[in-house]
């Protein structure tokens, strides 16, 4: 084996090893420590009549794929007042210490185990098993004004402070994206008329100077004109039984408009915008599954479906086309407003020839150039972002789990506190400063839980979020070249060029048989000897095919025309599309701006927390002699 390929291996088992000893807790393994495997309680009251509470507190506590956070189930039974050994015994009853999340059914027994709690009786599961049909109802004042965090808006990038470098732009070539070139209302959108036709696209004006500061302005100014788009889950599905299908609340901020789509809206959406805009840099959508879909396959479809409709915000061409506006705007349920609505499905090329002369020069000659040179660097760029998106989610699991560890440490401490309140020597006063030390130390550690948990939301939805939304872009910009590529395979141009070519052959020889056979007509009508006794050929026969050619090349030729300006506008669409992505660059600058404001400020939070909580830890009494 060459040294090569034992780095390669050695590489493959680091990325597919856990991170974790075998003698430690790995909140990524499929069995608890120590060969410990807990009783699954999720389904004890599955199919029990609940009061809404438990429905409630769940939806309160912000699920993401159909699991809420350890952190977020103990702020609810932290309003229970139940005292912490309570607390943590529910927890460890539910929860394996291995976990950092729990299902609504998980959510729901912890509940239960809390209205057993306060009716003082045994916190078995055989109990709670005993009484599923006569259980009490929890108290929880204040359930709903418990800060649970973000909501888990991942809708589009931050932008902390204007960019400090300077943006090159050059002053002989027209940039695409300065100008927009979309008539709009008085409202400042684009209208959305009833016969949806392609924009028509003109060139943007030539800078009249290369100023940078100017440029600068600009590259922010358009950072800030991007439409955010937020969307969530509807309340409640539609259809019958297996035939359920998930609506979304789509809501632009720009517009403030929201709408109610469905998966296969944004299919639609998708499959017409493929068709009038070919050569764009056009998203992805998630995957549909064929059957039910469980709460996590939904949640990442969410992501994914806000990830496309962002995307389609931050193309400056695709996000002004009229059909995109009325897919944003139309209040009315979108299949009803497709059957009332004349849709053209013609490429945005159609309605731009013929073109000007100019448009050519626009081009730069490198163009095709820049193209191969991105199409060879595409494939590994993916590949690499990719590892990023995994290393950054198992960081982000990580941190999610550590918070999760320090607020079951905080309760198991706040909870040793209260059992060890009384030394067994009555005038001991050094126990009692050890259990108040521990209250306070409890107190600090839940800080730190609530810190770190907040620093893992923002990793999920600041960069991981941001690492996908480029890893699609370049998936978008592969497969964009792909397209072109089977383009040229065609060769529409080169078939047109050839036919021309045999016609124009074909109509010369016919041409030369008419004038042959006039010639031997006036000799024969003039008594002159011809090579044959046969009759001259009539010129009727050749005049048909003469006039089938001609009127054939007249017509290759004009399509051929056609062909050539669309080939100057394809070449000219891509051009405009390899600058958009290459200013998508300048989000990642921002992307990682952010990502390291975070961690400074989640750092300078941990170090003030324990630091504050220094001076309590070297207060508690440590003289041997003062626990005589």
């Amino acid at each position: 084996m060459t040294a090569v390929e034992e780095t390669t291996d050695a590489m493959t088992a680091s990325f597919a090893a856990s991170t974790f000893d075998a003698e430690v807790n790995d909140p990524w393994g499929t069995t608890t420590a120590r060969g410990l495997s807990p009783l699954d309680v999720s389904n004890i009251l599955s199919g029990m009549p609940l009061p809404s509470i438990y429905t409630t507190a769940f939806d309160l506590a912000q699920p993401v794929g159909g699991k809420i956070t350890v952190l977020a189930i103990n702020k609810i039974l932290s309003v229970s007042g139940l005292p912490p050994a309570t607390v943590d015994k529910i927890l460890n009853i539910v929860v394996a210490p291995t976990r950092s999340r729990v299902t609504k059914g998980e959510c729901s027994v912890a509940l239960a185990l809390v209205a057993m709690a306060q009716k003082n009786m045994d916190l078995t599961i055989e109990n709670l098993t005993a009484h599923r049909e006569d259980l009490p109802i929890p108290f929880l004042p204040g359930l709903e004004s418990i800060d649970f965090g973000s909501s888990g808006d991942v809708a589009g990038y931050s932008i902390p402070t204007l960019p400090r470098h300077t943006v090159h732009m050059g002053s002989t070539v027209s940039d695409p994206w300065r100008n927009s070139t979309i008539a709009t209302k008085g409202n400042g959108y684009p209208p959305a008329p009833s016969y949806l036709a392609s924009p028509p696209i003109t060139s943007a004006e030539l800078p009249t100077a290369a100023d940078p500061e100017a440029a600068r302005k600009d590259m922010y100014q358009w950072f800030l004109n991007v439409d955010t788009i937020r969307i969530t889950f509807a309340p409640e599905k539609e259809g019958i039984f297996l035939f359920k299908h998930t609506n979304y609340i789509v809501e632009s901020k720009n517009r403030a408009t929201t709408v109610i789509r469905r998966y296969s809206d944004f299919h639609w959406l998708l499959e017409v915008l493929f068709k009038r805009f070919p050569y764009r840099i056009l998203p992805n959508l998630p995957p549909k599954r064929i059957g039910m879909a469980d709460e996590t396959f939904l949640e990442r479809r969410l992501r994914g479906l806000t990830r496309f409709m962002n995307a389609l915000m931050r193309h400056p061409v695709l996000r002004n086309d009229p059909l995109v506006v009325s897919f944003l705007t139309e209040p009315v349920e979108l299949a009803l407003w497709r059957k009332n609505v004349v849709i053209s499905t013609e490429d945005e090329f159609t309605t731009r020839l013929p073109i000007s002369e100019s448009l050519a020069k626009q081009v730069p000659a490198t163009v095709d150039l820049e193209l191969e040179a991105i199409k060879r660097r595409v494939p590994a760029s993916i590949e690499y972002y990719r590892s990023m998106v995994h290393m950054m989610d198992r960081i982000q699991k990580r941190t999610e789990a550590n918070a999760s560890d320090y607020m079951r440490f905080s309760l198991s401490l706040s909870a040793l506190a209260d059992c060890e309140k009384h030394c067994h020597i009555e005038d001991c006063y050094n126990c009692g400063q050890l259990s108040q030390g521990y209250g306070k130390i409890s107190t600090k550690i839940t800080q730190a839980s609530h810190l770190t948990e907040e620093n893992a939301a923002a990793t999920q939805q600041g960069v991981v979020e941001n690492l996908k939304r480029h890893r699609d872009l370049l998936v978008s910009v592969k497969e964009l070249l792909q397209r072109r590529d089977h383009s040229r395979e065609g060769g529409l141009a080169e078939t047109l060029k050839k036919r021309i070519a045999s016609n124009e052959t074909k109509l010369k020889a016919a041409r030369a048989s008419v004038s042959a056979a006039i010639t031997a007509a006036a000799n024969a009508a003039s008594g002159a000897p011809s090579s044959g006794s046969a009759e001259p050929p009539s010129t009727f026969s050749y005049e048909v095919q003469i006039e089938k050619l001609t009127h054939s090349i007249t017509l290759d030729k004009a399509e051929l025309e056609l062909q050539e300006q669309r080939a100057v506008l394809l070449q000219h669409t891509l051009w405009m599309e390899i600058m958009f992505f290459h200013k998508s660059h300048a989000m990642i600058a921002t992307m990682y701006q952010s990502f390291v404001h975070e961690q400074m400020k989640t750092s300078q939070s941990l170090f003030d927390n324990w630091k504050a909580l220094s001076p309590i830890v070297h207060d508690l009494p440590m003289e041997v002699n003062g626990f005589n």
